[in-house]
């Protein structure tokens, strides 16, 4: 999660990071040992490999190159998906200690406050800060303009909906490091981190991530009664004073207010983008279009429109450009088929953190960071209808790493407990066990 920051401004940076996956899952002990007990979210595992091999067949049929497949350009852009869901897969129970997995979380956090405060003091024009950090390279600017805003806030992310929907993440995170706590204290270290992720929200000026947060701060945390009260009372004393002093700002409230604006350029698009892939869905509701072929020019279809049409020539363009909405775009690419078996593994991997959850008693470390988690997975839900997010990699690589963090928790749960059998109590209590 660290180095990906890095990556975004040298991506040679994440390819070594995500390859190393691979060695570390392959020398793990505990692989086989997790298997047999049964505390994984195997079920998820199960259905991505099923996801992958669909993809690899959808692409197949559309007659594209292998070269292509595994060209630096269509991994980042068309193919992410391949790259960003990874650590579901590869990560496993590799013994971490849980205070090391606290401290690491807690690193993540207070990097990305730190670049948040630091595009604070870019934002305020005419400070000395910003003087200094406009002299800058390029490649570490964090504010940047668009035809539509200016002094956007994208940290060190390419598009400022990523960087919003990765702050707005970071921000439910520590939220539930704050609420969940046994004895929450407004003078904390989670406080900061909560503070400057959500300011580094703000000034992304990411609609969707602005939707997308309060929608699942509403649902996780303000849903049930036994986090309500701290909800409310730490959103008041943080979050709506933080708002209310970006929000005077002309740049973030015109922004703020063109949420709801039909006749915004960007929305207009999204409309067109929206009518395009559910124009490729009609066509093939089966299995869509083939995978990587909503972007590309000159398209030719064989088969049997509006059951089975895929796309066999045309151009390959490996770019950025997609449907806006991962339903429709996933509906595009991979027909009804394809959009189920993406769905199924975010709905399997929230369901066992929610199975999971449930051996760590109330404020403990590891129920705050399943709650947090599940917060997650609701905001990539949110943010999917109006951008890509399930189909690139920022969000997803985040989100499926804090995962395996919360496995190595559990793992660490059942060994202490000695419980590592293949049959589990029925409710899933771990009466005996000390909390972390």
């Amino acid at each position: 999660m660290v180095v990906s920051l890095a990556g975004n401004v040298f991506p040679v940076i994440n390819i070594v990071a995500i390859s190393s996956l691979v060695p570390l899952y392959l020398i793990s002990r505990d692989t086989e040992e997790l298997k047999r007990s049964g505390y994984g979210p195997e079920t998820a595992k199960k259905l991505l490999v099923v996801a992958y091999l669909y993809w690899l067949l959808s692409y197949a049929l559309t007659g594209a190159t292998l070269e292509n497949l595994v060209s630096f350009d269509f991994l980042r852009f068309d193919g992410a998906l391949f790259i960003a869901y990874l650590p579901l897969l590869l990560v496993t129970d590799v013994r971490l200690d849980p205070l090391f997995i606290r401290r690491i979380v807690g690193v993540f956090l207070t990097i990305m406050s730190v670049v948040a405060l630091v595009g604070l003091a870019e934002f305020f024009n005419g400070t000395i800060g910003s003087l200094l950090l406009s002299r800058l390279p390029e490649p570490l600017q964090l504010l940047h303009d668009a035809s539509l805003s200016s002094d956007i806030f994208q940290g060190f992310f390419r598009a400022h909906n990523a960087a919003g929907g990765i702050y707005a993440m970071a921000a439910l995170i520590a939220f539930s490091l704050l609420v969940l706590d046994k004895n929450p204290a407004f003078r904390s270290v989670p406080t900061f981190w909560v503070a400057c992720n959500f300011v580094g929200l703000v000034l992304t000026q990411s609609r969707t991530g602005y939707l997308g947060f309060v929608g699942a701060l509403l649902l996780v945390f303000f849903r049930r009664r036994e986090t309500r009260r701290n909800a409310f009372k730490y959103s008041v004393l943080i979050l709506v004073p933080l708002y209310y002093m970006l929000q005077v700002q002309p740049v973030v409230n015109q922004r703020t207010e063109a949420v709801s604006d039909l006749e915004d350029p960007n929305v207009v698009m999204r409309f067109v983008y929206y009518q395009r892939a559910f124009d490729d869905f009609v066509q093939s509701p089966i299995i869509g279009t083939g995978f990587g072929r909503f972007n590309d020019d000159l398209k030719g279809f064989v088969g049997i429109p509006n059951l089975v049409f895929v796309a066999t020539s045309g151009q390959s363009v490996n770019d950025d450009l997609h449907a806006h909405n991962s339903y429709l775009h996933f509906l595009a690419e991979g027909g009804i088929i394809g959009m189920a078996l993406m769905l199924s593994v975010w709905i399997s991997t929230f369901l066992w953190i929610e199975r999971e959850k449930a051996i760590f008693a109330q404020g403990s470390f590891g129920r705050c960071l399943a709650e947090g988690i599940q917060a997650c997975i609701i905001l990539e839900f949110a943010m999917s209808f109006t951008e890509h997010m399930m189909g690139t990699a920022t969000s997803s690589l985040t989100v499926f790493t804090f995962s395996g963090l919360f496995l190595n928790l559990v793992g660490w749960k059942y060994r202490v407990a000695s419980v590592l059998v293949p049959q589990k109590p029925a409710s899933g209590e771990l009466q005996a066990c000390p909390e972390h």
